[in-house]
């Protein structure tokens, strides 16, 4: 990624800043509702501290619109576009590494390997481009990027190289998500009993998810955010699986390279809102956390009945007694064989539940 010099533009480049984080287009996990934060102030001032970014798949998007000539003069919403401009002026100006995770394994699955190659070499040859032009598109200088810009990138790095291997994790999570739809249809019980009956089966016959969890404590609660499952469908539901498996993977990035500090983009505030119900935040301790997530499931839940505190009684059941033999996932060892009938059986009820 090519560095910016700061000092050449640097109250452009703070004005870019300023409207990344009041849009929270950039966020620290550990911390997502402090204002200001993470700053390039900070950033500048950690030497030998290499600082990430994992990227949502809508920003990887309107990324590549971008270099595909898309004038953002004639778009009816031109705001998504100039603020993912500005996020790449920020994230060059930082020096920050752009990581697009799932980014193409949802591609794939979408629209098959040879598009989803292209759109990579796309992508490399965006996140490597003159950082100038972005904060010109932002400040709406300009409108576009024309072809002799850029420097492309050669396809082929999909296709050439070693395919990805099954994504575990976002299988695991369909499952899960996949249960609680099949639950909540079929047996027509309340939102609060559904997540009682979910966390029952999952200790009983399943793998924890965190994500998965908070996820599905929010739909089903009043903190339910607006399109962050818009119908049971298989499309939607599989979008919603997506955003889940991209907080998986921020967990395994965070847990895997912790010389390093990552942060996350993404316009989705579903995603916000689990990020910051699933990570400990820099200041907090464990019981800290669990205070703070008594106070916001009670918030969600109800105070007076008890609800949210039920739930999460379910979730230390579950942190605790993981290794319990009597469970099934551990009566069969995790065995590849019991996830595969047990993933067939849940599709089974999930697609009677929407007949």
């Amino acid at each position: 990624m090519e560095l910016l010099i700061i000092h050449d533009r640097l109250e452009e480049i703070l004005r870019a800043e300023t409207h990344v984080l009041e849009n929270k287009l950039l966020s620290d996990p550990l911390n997502v509702n402090r204002k200001g934060h993470p700053s390039l102030t900070d950033i500048w001032y950690s030497p030998g501290v290499e600082f990430k970014c994992l990227l949502d798949r809508n920003v990887v998007s309107y990324l590549i619109s971008l270099v595909n000539g898309l004038d953002i003069s004639e778009q009816k919403n031109q705001q998504p576009y100039r603020s993912v401009a500005a996020l790449q002026a920020v994230l060059n100006a930082g020096n920050i590494l752009s990581e697009t995770g799932y980014s193409y394994h949802e591609y794939i699955e979408r629209n098959g390997l040879d598009k989803a190659d292209d759109e990579l070499a796309l992508f490399r040859t965006a996140d490597n481009l003159n950082p100038n032009i972005y904060l010109d598109l932002f400040l709406k200088q300009r409108d576009s990027i024309s072809r002799n810009e850029l420097s492309l990138f050669k396809t082929g790095e999909l296709i050439g190289g070693k395919l990805p291997e099954r994504l575990t994790l976002v299988e695991r999570n369909a499952v899960i998500i996949k249960k609680a739809i099949s639950l909540a249809r079929s047996k027509r019980i309340s939102p609060y009993q559904t997540m009682l009956e979910l966390m029952d089966w999952i200790y009983d016959e399943y793998m924890f998810s965190a994500p998965s969890f908070h996820f599905l404590s929010v739909y089903f609660s009043s903190w339910k955010i607006s399109k962050m499952l818009k119908s049971h469908g298989p499309k939607d539901l599989r979008n919603a699986i997506w955003d889940i498996s991209f907080i998986q993977l921020l967990i395994k990035y965070c847990r895997e390279d912790s010389d390093s500090v990552w942060l996350f983009s993404s316009f989705d505030k579903a995603i916000h809102s689990v990020v910051d119900l699933t990570f400990v935040r820099r200041e907090e301790d464990e019981s800290m956390y669990m205070e703070r997530l008594e106070n916001s499931y009670a918030s969600m839940w109800g105070k007076k009945n008890g609800y949210g505190k039920k739930l999460l009684n379910k979730l230390v059941k579950i942190s605790e007694n993981g290794d319990d033999p009597q469970r099934k996932i551990n009566l069969f060892n995790g065995s590849a064989e019991y996830q595969f009938d047990l993933r067939a059986r849940v599709q089974r009820e999930y697609e009677e539940a929407l007949s």
